[in-house]
């Protein structure tokens, strides 16, 4: 959507949340048979070892051992998501039986979601992010034209009923007397890369944020004259800050939805531009959120030609900054850490026409140092493994 489009209709929006719908069946299909079959094929004695070290059941393990190989989380970071819902179940008296074919089932099910959140759904908000945030700036949502609030009030629904909804339901369906507290329990974590800890300190403010902006945009449309579109996004208005008033545990899926794109990070350069959203890192081009490379080889060589010409610590800060946006870009794409890294290396060989490179020697090591990472040292270790690369082979010393 961009300004001057029209908003979209109900009807509009319920198609996308059943296109949405439809695709996480199909990705859930998908994610438990790989998950079950590599489950079948893990050697037993790792398993072991991560349910020892970790306290946890064996095919707990497993599945979180996957987790980790697949590059989404930590082997101890799945755990303990795993292992919390198997408490939160306990709590409310539906305990998961203590056999072995129960607790499989159970943990391949969790292991799915895991992967779901903690992976494409998280890449995917990313990038649809990128549009609303073009929208909220501070001059536009501190004092918008009732035409803008429109815009921005249809963008953030299209957002959280035709795409998170959809997610939001299916996984209240799955966990047994869950609530909208443990929706963003589960949920919040991946889409703000806060620690558990971090994001209950921050809801109440946040929520509270959420409530604001939309009784601003409120006030702007009051101010038009009688229009049944205006009306109607009033009365949306509304319904929205109401749900985001009742307890945490006690929201509606459609408020939820709504406080998720509240607290997914914005990506832009044009600064802190509302007291009401919170922004995130800067990656933009021309001024606009968007991504930074349309072509990732090509800024990839560009980058590694222009580090050529310096020198020291300083071609390490320069190829480190740029070779993270290309990390970035090909994770946005859907590529897992490990393949980033394994596909900057062969572009940089083969542009450049480097010869007698170990390269799948390379290749492995940087894999298995990647999966033995920590999930939030990823990225920073990828950039540092391809820069490793590209000083000893593409520029050296």
């Amino acid at each position: 959507m961009h300004e001057g489009a029209p908003p979209l209709s109900d009807q509009d929006i319920e198609t996308l949340a059943a296109a949405s719908g439809q695709r996480l069946v199909r990705e859930f299909a998908e994610k438990y048979a790989n998950l079950r079959e590599r489950v079948r094929r893990l050697p037993v004695a790792q398993a072991k070892d991560i349910a020892v070290q970790l306290s946890c059941p064996m095919e707990v393990a497993q599945v979180a051992y996957l987790v980790n190989l697949d590059g989404i989380l930590s082997v101890k970071e799945a755990v303990s998501i795993v292992s919390g819902e198997l408490q939160r179940r306990a709590s409310v008296g539906e305990d998961v039986p203590n056999l072995s074919s129960n607790i499989l089932e159970f943990s391949l099910l969790e292991g799915k979601w895991i992967e779901y959140i903690y992976g494409s759904f998280v890449r995917e908000l990313e990038l649809r992010t990128r549009e609303l945030s073009n929208l909220e700036s501070s001059g536009d949502v501190e004092a918008p034209t009732v035409e803008k609030g429109i815009i921005v009030i249809s963008a953030r629904a299209k957002l959280a009923k035709g795409f998170i909804l959809p997610a939001i339901r299916t996984w209240l369906e799955e966990h047994p007397k869950s609530n909208s507290e443990d929706v963003l329990m589960a949920f919040g974590p991946a889409v703000t890369k806060w620690k558990l800890g971090t994001l209950k300190g921050k809801l109440l403010q946040l929520r509270r944020r959420n409530q604001a902006l939309y009784r601003q945009l409120r006030k702007v449309l009051a101010s038009t004259s009688e229009s049944a579109t205006v009306d109607a996004k009033i009365a949306e208005i509304d319904s929205i800050v109401e749900g985001l008033g009742m307890d945490l545990s006690n929201m509606n899926p459609d408020a939820v939805a709504h406080f998720l794109v509240h607290i997914a990070p914005r990506q832009t350069g044009r600064g802190d531009r509302s007291h009401y959203v919170e922004m995130g890192v800067s990656s933009t081009r021309g001024g606009k959120a968007e991504p930074d490379m349309a072509s990732p080889f090509d800024f990839l060589e560009r980058d590694v030609r222009l580090g050529r010409r310096r020198s020291g610590t300083e071609r390490v800060a320069y190829l480190s900054e740029h070779i993270g946006r290309v990390i970035r870009v090909l994770k946005y794409q859907g590529n897992p850490i490990p393949d980033c890294v394994e596909k900057c290396i062969l572009e940089i060989r083969d542009r450049l026409h480097i010869q007698n490179v170990p390269t799948e020697e390379i290749i492995k090591k940087s894999k298995a140092e990647l999966i033995d990472a920590p999930a939030e040292r990823r990225d920073e270790l990828a950039a540092r493994i391809v820069v490793e690369f590209i000083n000893s082979y593409a520029i050296g010393g």
